[in-house]
């Protein structure tokens, strides 16, 4: 799904989540820790490889 995409989708007003955009670093990549209430908590890893946050799933946390 695409990003412009996954917004329409979103209710901002209800959640705390910013709305996403698409940038890319300009000399450093980046990595992201989140914590994640689904079903399950679990935090995500979210590491940029080509312009691209790729995410990991970790179950018990950082």
């Amino acid at each position: 799904m695409s990003l412009s995409k996954y917004n329409q989708k979103r209710d901002f007003k209800q959640t705390l989540e910013p709305k996403g955009k698409v940038e890319k670093s300009a000399s450093k990549l980046i990595f992201v820790v989140q914590k994640h209430a689904a079903s399950h908590l679990h935090y995500d890893f979210r590491l940029e490889m080509d312009g691209v946050l790729k995410s990991w799933a970790i179950p018990k946390g950082p």
